[in-house]
């Protein structure tokens, strides 16, 4: 006998969780200055430019260079930061779902993160 307070596991038809699993499509698209952005992106990784998994290859070390230790630090943790979100952007960008809310949220965290550590130490980014 089957204990009662035991919780019994719900099935989901496999189509409907393939489609529960799909991004949102955003129906107006994605802004160009965001649009520009990634494809930008998607373009240097593609090129090899930048390594998903080496936080080097997305830094200007011409001017990563000139910064004081402080700013060094806090480029090189938001180098991880970045490469996090660049991975997912291609994952999403691989499974045809660039035009999705999700990936608007990420484009613009990257680049509003990047233009905020920039107004404090320069050209920091290769992106």
């Amino acid at each position: 006998m089957a204990d009662q307070n035991q919780q019994t596991a719900q099935v989901i038809d496999p189509q409907i969780q393939t489609e529960l699993n799909k991004p949102l499509v955003d129906p107006e698209g994605m802004k160009k200055e965001d649009k520009d952005f990634l494809e930008m992106v998607i373009k240097l990784i593609n090129e090899g430019k930048i390594n998903l998994y080496n936080p080097e290859t997305l830094i200007n070390n011409t001017v990563y260079a000139t910064l004081t230790t402080e700013v060094q630090a806090k480029v090189d943790m938001e180098a991880f930061n970045l490469l996090s979100a660049l991975r997912d952007m291609k994952g999403l960008h691989d499974s045809d779902n660039s035009e999705t809310y999700q990936m608007e949220n990420l484009v613009q965290r990257v680049r509003l993160s990047k233009e905020r550590l920039e107004k404090e130490g320069g050209d920091l980014f290769i992106i």
